[in-house]
């Protein structure tokens, strides 16, 4: 178009035309859509471009969403911000994801652009042949600068100084109310074209054939605005560099056809025929990715094009001061950054970067989806043991973490809370970071006023008070579990564990939990080395632990991540001695930063592992009939509360009958029996009365925090999607392991089918066929449970009984 017709359309539409590079960067995140996850009662926005929605996830980012989120709020300030500009700096150890969050960052940018939504304009310069109007040459800038830069800043006339740009950007907010305003970004109001381009404006007006003519014919004659898009392989909007001195800008003459001399030659000076090169110069409108910014090899002097950018969004070309729109981020790790700071003599660099840590992984289920993901060819050609991946990342992440140090703890918590806090233990911590909430809406409403969740959820308009809203865009990782099921808690543990805890528990160490310990690209050496010494049919857990056994013998001279033990704080009592399980640790044992403990931790989580999904996969039990029976006998300890309570009985009763879905009848008095059936598996040796009090009041608890969302008019038997089994999982789990006995098969006959199939076919055929159908079951029902390749899983029981690990005379009892 030209440039009148390119003003025209400003005037239309004034904000989509004046997007500054972080506007479009922050534009292009939200645009592909995003999600909403809780970490430890934190919740976050997961936005989707960081799943790699351009290559079907092949360079997927995985649980970062702290960091990005704050990589995000940096990036929305920048453009409302008038002070100098910020660059950004992605700081963690080697392989935690820097380098993926930019490189998806910048695809998403690139792609964004090409919306045809999205409006971008540059302009060039069009040059016709005086005695053949059809002949033309083009010249365009390097720089892809906006036109609306062709309105100066200051312009000088006879009647005296005008500022063109101010009094535009003036017509487009006259008549309108201040709270309707259009927003200039700062770049807009004050930046200038480079010099090249001034130059050949100036030799365009001073042609004496152009005499007569005034500043916007030339413009109209001369200049023609185009739509641009950014693209990352010819570096136009987006920068990518690993040298610092690669940030100075050259200037190249551009080699020109003679015809098209000719014709320059009647409108101006050949020796503007130039072109910039640089990353400074192809970034500019989007944004200059720095890898691996800060290396040894770089100098003082190698920053200062840098200091220059980032302290007047200004560089340096022809002895002029050029504007630049780009958002500048660096991504280094932490020896780097060390180096950097050594090397400057002047702390003006350091003041005008923000640092965002991106370091490994504490959430393990998200560093599973990694292993999956990465280490996927494996099981092609093995056998893999399903709870590989699980314990590798669980080992992996507790040598990251961090022990609780917090002096201050809130003053309307328990000293039980509070003690509990304090000696919170590696695989507590573990779990907790894991776990899932138990009511995700719930964490959300009930957030502090002040949570800057709030106000992210405010400015992309998410009304957090609607649940129908929320349950749109909350999403879990279908591995997390919940901390009943884990194990490693008691009842009293899991009443003390709210929201708030384990805010406190993951906000204590924001910055410097995940800077050590194993990274996950030395965690898939360790896989790789336990494929190459494995029998070259199947990939055990045995033998993972094993090879990480292994590798604590030859010590950190061989494993550089061993000698980061020192780097957790040792000023703090050793975890007390516990029991994981059927393992024994002693005091110290498994503590934070005790690599070679940690790996018994892991050990006795896999044999929990197991022994529950062997005992689930001998029992055989229906877990929707177990489930139905269970809301039973939760509704009938309810009708039993009701009848107890003689002043409210003619209220509470009515509220707690129901309809049995099986006979159709109305129940409005407790089965006791039924009860007591129940009871002799969940409550062997104990009291009922108590136990029937804690089941009903953990409903009422569950339903006042929305956790059981029962429908009106319904009971528990009729309620659907409304988390029972997590309130109950306990319970439910117990019954689920629950079998009456087989009068054909024991545990001892059972045991012997195992091991002569192993040991001796000739002797395993003359078997009684229904032991060994029966065995067949086991090792089938945890494929079809738990995902065992059939060879696999029948070692995983042979494995079990060896260690004494399950019992089946136990469980058959």
């Amino acid at each position: 178009m030209t440039f009148t017709e390119y003003v025209d359309a400003f005037l239309e539409d004034p904000e989509s035309y004046l997007k500054t590079s972080s506007m479009l960067i922050a534009e292009a995140i939200r645009h592909f859509g995003f999600k909403v996850v809780i970490r430890s009662g934190e919740p976050m926005f997961s936005y989707k471009i960081f799943e790699d929605i351009f290559s079907n996830g092949i360079n997927a980012v995985y649980g970062q969403e702290f960091g990005i989120n704050k990589f995000v709020s940096v990036i929305e300030s920048i453009s409302k911000e008038t002070g100098p500009n910020r660059g950004l700096v992605l700081l963690g150890p080697p392989a935690s994801g820097k380098t993926n969050i930019v490189d998806l960052l910048t695809l998403a940018l690139e792609q964004y652009t090409k919306e045809q939504a999205v409006k971008l304009y540059s302009f060039y310069y069009q040059f016709a042949d005086i005695d053949d109007p059809t002949k033309t040459v083009e010249i365009r800038s390097s720089f892809m600068h906006n036109p609306i830069l062709f309105f100066t800043t200051i312009l000088r006339r006879d009647q005296g100084i005008n500022k063109p740009r101010k009094e535009l950007f003036n017509y487009i907010n006259r008549g309108r109310s201040e709270g309707d305003k259009i927003f200039i970004p700062t770049y807009y109001q004050n930046a200038s074209l480079d010099k090249r381009s001034l130059d050949i404006l100036e030799s365009i007006l001073q042609n004496p054939r152009n005499r007569e003519k005034s500043l916007i014919d030339v413009l109209e004659e001369y200049v023609r605005v185009e739509e641009i898009e950014f693209s990352n392989a010819q570096a136009t909007g987006i920068s990518n560099i690993d040298d610092m001195r690669k940030l100075r800008a050259t200037i190249r003459p551009t080699d020109t056809r003679s015809d098209a001399l000719e014709i320059l030659n009647q409108h101006l000076p050949t020796k503007h025929v130039e072109q910039y090169e640089g990353a400074l110069v192809n970034s500019n409108r989007g944004v200059m990715h720095i890898h691996d910014a800060f290396g040894a090899d770089s100098g003082e002097n190698d920053y200062k094009p840098l200091l220059m950018l980032l302290g007047s969004g200004k560089i340096s070309l022809e002895s002029s001061q050029t504007s630049v729109d780009t958002v500048v981020v660096a991504t280094t790790n932490l020896e780097e950054m060390e180096v950097l700071n050594k090397q400057l003599t002047s702390s003006k660099l350091m003041d005008r970067i923000e640092k965002i840590p991106i370091n490994y992984l504490l959430d393990a289920t998200s560093e599973i989806g990694i292993l999956k993901r990465d280490m996927s060819m494996i099981k092609k050609k093995y056998e893999v043991d399903p709870n590989l991946f699980r314990i590798a990342s669980f080992f992996s992440v507790m040598t990251r973490l961090l022990p609780p140090m917090r002096k201050q703890l809130p003053s309307h918590w328990s000293q039980d809370k509070k003690d509990l806090y304090r000696r919170i233990t590696p695989e507590q911590k573990l779990f907790i970071y894991a776990s899932k909430p138990s009511d995700p809406i719930a964490v959300i409403q009930n957030l502090p006023y002040w949570h800057p969740f709030r106000n992210e959820a405010a400015k992309i308009g998410l009304d957090l008070a609607d649940p129908e809203t929320l349950k749109k865009y909350i999403t879990s990782n279908e591995g997390n579990i919940s901390l009943e099921s884990s194990q490693l808690f008691t009842r009293d543990h899991l009443k003390l564990i709210d929201d708030e805890f384990m805010r406190m528990l993951w906000n204590e160490h924001t910055l410097d939990e995940g800077k050590y310990g194993i990274s996950i690209r030395q965690l898939q050496n360790i896989m790789r080395k336990t494929i190459s010494s494995s029998n070259g049919r199947s990939i055990l857990v045995t033998a993972f632990l094993e090879q990480v056994s292994t590798m604590m013998q030859e010590g950190s001279a061989l494993h550089h991540w061993l000698s980061m033990e020192p780097k957790y704080k040792k000023d703090r009592p050793p975890v007390p001695p516990r029991k994981i399980g059927q393992i024994a640790l002693l005091q110290g044992q498994g503590d934070y930063g005790d690599f070679k403990g940690m790996v018994d931790v892991v050990r006795a989580i896999y044999f929990n592992i197991i022994k529950q999904e062997i005992i689930n996969s001998t029992v055989n039990r229906d877990p929707l009939q177990i489930e139905m029976d269970l809301r039973k006998y939760v509704q009938y300890t309810l009708l039993a509360q009701a009848t107890q309570n003689k002043a409210f009985a003619h209220i509470m009763i009515p509220q707690f009958s129901f309809v049995d879905p099986m006979t159709g009848t109305k129940i409005d008095s407790p089965d006791f029996l039924y009860m007591e059936t129940i009871e002799k598996i969940l409550l062997p040796n104990g009291q009922a009365v108590p136990f029937r009090r804690e089941i009903a009041q953990r409903f009422f608890d569950c339903r006042d925090s929305k956790q059981l969302r029962i429908e009106e008019g319904k009971s528990l038997l009729s309620s659907k999607d409304d988390d029972f089994v997590e309130c109950y999982e306990r319970e439910y789990n117990k019954l689920l392991s629950h079998r009456k006995v087989e009068i054909d098969i024991n545990g001892d006959k059972l045991v012997e089918v195992f091991f002569l199939k192993q040991r001796d076919q000739e002797a395993y055929q003359k078997t009684d066929p229904k032991v060994r159908a029966f065995a067949d079951e086991i090792v089938e029902n945890l494929r079809d449970r738990f995902g065992y390749p059939s060879d696999v899983g029948f070692e995983t029981v042979l494995f079990a009984l060896r260690m004494g690990i399950v019992d089946f005379k136990e469980i058959l009892n």
